[in-house]
């Protein structure tokens, strides 16, 4: 399974770009088969789940850039349910390559800004999953996202910028387990390349427990603004949902538990978000197409890729229409999992910094 997201912020008001799918190496390996149907809870999953709560700490020497976004990324992973990550030298070779490339040959040097041509200098591979296994890595799932971050965006934080997104948010809160970061150089300094995987053998899997979900923003957090540039990120929001360029920030909720993974079907029935005192905002819910519910509108960047079953995230994401003010900001979520248990979370509370 592979997906690639990349995100652009030359300036604030640039475009940003990005893209689903992906490509791989020639003979991709085929997603793993779905669980047996037996009764929840699944024992192959166990009633706990099979999130990593502990990883070793990671060594990036002394290059603070990536050792701060690695461990700003596995902070919000924690809080938000979804599992920490590992430091993967292989990955942060893949990574690190193709930053090198993009400063060295800029964006549009081939098709997508995720590939490389060949013969243009610091070449290392055609696609990032080509890369990948090239520097030992051997994936059973993939991602990649690209954030530039100028001068003149809301701040200079290369991973909170990524999070403040709908696709690229539900990568880095993907079934992931090893992570690799690059960034890059001169006039491309503020760029960072971010490469996802879980092993190809299996051997580790992230599956919250029965009744739990991924959040983000998540309880008791605090994002630095709360804006989303919508027509920014690409593939951007239909239009038809989101028409203006900006938006409040998305909420993310990630229903792949081991409920869902044994087989069941979320159905929301309530998704919304509340200002301090109380009033509901107007707002749009992007998903999965597998999660049901009233006023949900499936999202074919966040549903199964093409004869790919289960590759979907499983992710529902509800836009507020109008950006947010600085503030405190309530979550309420009623949804049910059949054949799973009732939600451990119904509503949480964050915070929109002042700026």
């Amino acid at each position: 399974m592979r997906h690639l997201q990349a995100l652009f912020a030359l300036t604030a008001a640039a475009a940003l770009t990005a893209c689903g799918g992906g490509g791989g190496d020639s003979s991709p390996p085929p997603p793993p088969p779905p669980p047996a149907p037996v009764p929840a809870p699944n024992p192959a999953v166990g009633t706990n789940g099979t999130l990593q709560t502990s990883v070793a700490a990671a060594n990036y020497g002394s290059d603070t850039r990536r050792l701060n976004a690695f461990n700003e990324l596995d902070t919000v992973r924690l809080g938000a349910g979804a599992g920490l990550l590992a430091q993967s030298t292989a990955l942060d070779t893949s990574a690190l390559d193709h930053a090198n490339y993009l400063s060295a040959n800029g964006f549009n040097s081939a098709d997508s800004a995720h590939d490389e041509t060949s013969g243009l200098a610091d070449f290392t591979g055609t696609d990032p999953f080509v890369r990948m296994v090239a520097a030992g890595y051997n994936y059973s799932y993939a991602a990649e996202v690209i954030g530039d971050i100028g001068s003149t965006s809301a701040t200079s934080d290369c991973v909170g910028d990524l999070l403040d997104t709908v696709y690229h948010a539900a990568s880095m809160l993907s079934r992931v387990t090893d992570v690799g970061f690059g960034f890059g150089t001169g006039a491309a300094a503020g760029m960072c390349t971010i490469d996802m995987a879980s092993p190809s053998d299996g051997s580790a899997v992230q599956i919250p427990p029965s009744g739990a979900i991924v959040a983000y923003p998540y309880a008791g957090s605090t994002v630095a603004h709360g804006t989303f540039h919508v027509s920014n990120e690409s593939p951007r929001v239909s239009t038809s949902l989101l028409p203006a360029s900006t938006a409040g920030t998305p909420i993310l909720v990630g229903f792949r538990n081991q409920d869902v993974v044994a087989g069941g079907v979320a159905t929301i029935t309530q998704l919304t978000l509340a200002n301090s005192a109380g009033a509901l905002l107007p707002g749009v819910i992007v998903a999965d197409s597998v999660i049901q519910g009233s006023g949900v509108n499936a999202d074919s960047e966040l549903s199964d890729q093409p004869n790919t079953p289960g590759s979907g995230s499983r992710f529902a994401v509800l836009v507020p229409i109008a950006p947010l003010a600085a503030g405190t900001y309530t979550v309420t979520l009623h949804a049910t999992i059949s054949g799973g248990q009732a939600l451990a979370v119904t509503t949480w509370s964050f915070t929109v910094a002042a700026l």
